[in-house]
């Protein structure tokens, strides 16, 4: 953002120093580890609680709904999460300049951008829903619905897509509030709101509602968030902002946005490509084992991904309150403790989830552990480089992530083609892994290019033979003990619990026992 022109803030600029800034937001001058650790911490309380109903309900859900109908619901899913990337880039752009102004304490500019963008994001949520209204037959004909489904199925697609559009607009008033790093808010929320699809789900199931109960529990759910974070994010706005930015700031902001766009759009392909293919080649009613494991292997990735919105805030609110340069001893420091958790949590969490999720779930989705195993190995590839990939996006470098991105599709989609002739559809699973790994290759070498003010190559922190031997404790123990694994959440707790073995190793080796104290005190200090 180096157009003097342009009146929207260059967070690149070395001139913008301490002195001549207002005060950082509160937290922006907080240690990286403590930040990072207290923001995390809120943010894996709204992961847990709903891994942990999400973990104990699905074989009730599945059992309940039947194999044909949850199948449904999971590629529905995938779908309204694709669509859910169509909002011109914005979302993601304003969180970017949020966190910026929420380091100079600006108020007047974050409520100008965010009156300016919410029109757009309207419009653009409005498009989507009449789109999906109008060929929501086509769609479902595409993954082959069976007759019986169609009318349930019409009912689920047309309120999830609603859905989003709301999420859309209301997603931008929860990154003011994650901007000012209010994690517990943002977490009470989703608590609350999943607490809600517990008992909605229940309720369906016990009353035979099919996918109309489902429809009518998702669309609940969001509400309770709403009227939890919503009156916190206008709190931080200002009645002296209200207007629209200048053309000029439009145009900036569309120059950074778009690229943000393509980027979200082919990652999200490549996420649920597997799932997608699978749908549209065995139908709707029999992909199940493949939604699922991508499912799981997603849920999995999202308890070290909390950390994201904390990385955001840090990282942007730093750069707001000192600078780029200033700023890159604590950034490295914070990508350091990132990819020592990333690494540990994927080294004992792929081998526990092989022997876990084939006790957890009945004997129709099989294929499930398999997929999901091999999904979050190439997680680790997306997750290592997340840091990295948000110090250039929040110096205005959006289009490291689109390139990425576009980069890690075609990999994906390249071997995914070629391995199809190899394996069939569990060809794919591995094409997509092996694109992620790709697209972190491509990341590293880009980044050193286009970035003038560069942190530490993200594998330099990776812990290997530390994250090699967690993993082979861990792959021994899980073999061992998988005879006598119960059926059920119980089994699939019991896996995670025989994964602690290689965890505490892990820990020990990598923090020490000083650095886990401290760590465990960081929380608590929260």
């Amino acid at each position: 953002m180096s157009d003097d022109r342009h009146p929207l803030p260059d967070p690149d600029e070395e001139s913008v120093s301490a002195a001549s800034t207002p005060p950082p937001a509160a937290g922006a001058s907080r240690g990286s580890a403590r930040t990072l650790v207290s923001g995390t911490s809120w943010s894996a309380l709204s992961q847990v609680i709903p891994l942990v109903i999400n973990l104990a309900m699905t074989p009730y859900i599945i059992h309940g709904l039947g194999d044909a109908r949850y199948s449904i619901f999971l590629i529905i899913s995938s779908i309204t999460m694709l669509l859910s990337q169509f909002d011109g880039g914005i979302g993601q752009s304003a969180m970017r300049y949020f966190t910026i102004y929420a380091g100079r304490d600006d108020r007047v500019s974050t409520t100008r951008l965010l009156f300016s963008v919410s029109a757009v994001i309207a419009v653009f949520g409005a498009v989507i829903t009449v789109l999906v209204v109008a060929f929501s037959p086509q769609i479902l004909t595409f993954f082959r619905l069976e007759d019986a489904f169609v009318a349930e199925a019409t009912v689920l697609l047309i309120s999830l897509t609603a859905v989003v559009a709301f999420l859309l607009l209301r997603n931008l008033y929860n990154a003011v509030v994650s901007a000012r790093h209010q994690f517990k808010v943002l977490s009470i929320a989703v608590v609350a709101g999943h607490v809600v699809y517990a008992i909605g789900l229940v309720l369906t199931v016990e009353n035979g509602w099919g996918l109309y109960g489902v429809a009518v529990t998702m669309i609940l759910q969001q509400v309770v968030g709403t009227v939890i974070t919503v009156p916190i994010g206008l709190r931080y706005l200002t009645r002296d902002g209200l207007g629209l930015i200048t053309r000029a700031e439009a145009a900036d902001f569309a120059r950074y946005a778009w690229k943000v766009q393509v980027a979200g759009i082919a990652t999200i392909l490549a996420a649920q490509k597997d799932q997608l293919v699978a749908g549209r080649v065995l139908s709707a009613q029999q992909s199940g084992p493949f939604g699922q494991g991508t499912n799981f292997a997603n849920q999995l990735k999202m308890v070290p991904l909390n950390a994201l919105a904390p990385i955001q805030a840090l990282i942007g609110s730093e750069i707001g309150a000192v600078g780029a340069e200033a700023s890159r001893p604590k950034v490295e420091r914070l990508q350091h403790l990132w990819v020592v958790f990333v690494a540990g949590w994927c080294a004992v969490g792929i081998p526990a989830t092989i022997v876990g999720v084939r006790a957890w779930l009945p004997e129709s989705f099989a294929l499930t552990g398999s997929v999901a195993a091999i999904l979050l190995a190439g997680h680790f590839f997306t997750l290592v480089c997340i840091v990295a990939r948000t110090w250039a996006l929040t110096l205005g470098h959006a289009e490291v992530a689109m390139h990425q991105s576009v980069v890690t599709l075609a990999a994906n989609v390249g071997l995914s083609i070629a391995l199809w002739f190899v394996w069939g559809i569990m060809g794919v699973v591995v094409g997509t892994s092996l694109g992620a790994a790709v697209g972190a290759v491509y990341l590293s070498v880009h980044t050193r290019r286009v970035v003038p003010t560069r942190i530490r190559w993200f594998m330099r922190d990776v812990p290997y033979w530390q994250a090699a031997v967690a993993a082979a404790v861990t792959l021994g123990l899980e073999l061992a003990v998988e005879p006598f694994l119960p059926d059920g959440a119980i089994g699939l707790a019991a896996a995670g619990l025989v994964a602690v073995p290689g965890a505490v190793f892990y820990v020990l080796t990598t923090l020490g026992i000083r650095g886990s104290k401290e760590a465990v005190a960081m929380v608590r200090r929260r």
